[in-house]
């Protein structure tokens, strides 16, 4: 077996999560503009829709504001007026690009930071926009990254083949060399198995060897693989 040369990581879900969630946030920001809701059938309705928006074309995500104006129109009609509506828009895409409206996942820093020590390049690829940048920036965490690899700015989405050639390619690394880290059994352990690549999937212990409950197991894992 090829020693693995570069992993991926996915980024939301797998190495931050929304703070405190995207329902508190979204009526958060309503409720600063006089409009009365409550964050939990916010929540549940920003969970239906981008689940169900991602179910039809996860190549959605290559349009980045248009596919957040519609789920966040979706999960905030019936408290937000229309003349208001676009005005939140471009409240909640600003915040969602700041550090603030996220956090780090739990062993995120220190599995980093082992992986780095022990001489394995590190990358994020994500089925995101322009704005993860600055957000990992501001958690701190981009230093420990070699390249940012994000769907809107490369032009293809999980699960799309296509987006892992293009790291391939940007890397100069074959598939056997790559390792793809992710929290989606879908977009993320079942698309790098396609292309090729190994992958671990992040939050569900049970099923095949190559799956941890969270990030703090991967470098366990991967000692006892490659040992």
């Amino acid at each position: 077996m090829q020693r693995i040369q570069f992993i991926t990581f996915d980024a939301a879900g797998t190495l931050i999560a929304p703070n405190p969630t995207v329902g508190e946030i979204y009526a958060e920001t309503l409720r600063d503009r006089g409009m009365i809701c409550e964050a939990a059938p916010i929540e549940k309705k920003f969970r239906e829709s981008f689940g169900q928006a991602l179910a039809e074309s996860p190549q959605a995500m290559l349009q980045p504001r248009v596919f957040w104006k519609n789920i966040v129109q979706e999960s905030i009609s019936g408290y937000c007026p229309d003349d208001q509506m676009e005005v939140v828009f471009e409240i909640l895409w600003n915040r969602f690009g700041e550090g603030r409206a996220w956090r780090l996942m739990e062993g995120t820093k220190d599995t980093l930071t082992h992986l780095r020590s022990k001489g394995i390049r590190l990358g994020v690829l994500s089925n995101n926009d322009s704005r993860l940048h600055g957000v990992l920036e501001d958690l701190g965490i981009l230093p420990f990254f070699e390249q940012v690899f994000v769907s809107a700015e490369i032009g293809y989405s999980k699960p799309d083949p296509q987006i892992f050639k293009e790291v391939e390619t940007a890397l100069k690394l074959p598939a056997s060399a790559l390792l793809h880290v992710g929290d989606d059994p879908v977009l993320d352990e079942e698309a790098a198995r396609k292309a090729g690549w190994r992958s671990i999937l992040v939050g569900e212990k049970n099923g095949p060897d190559w799956r941890v409950n969270d990030l703090g197991e991967i470098p366990d894992l991967l000692a006892e693989v490659t040992a």
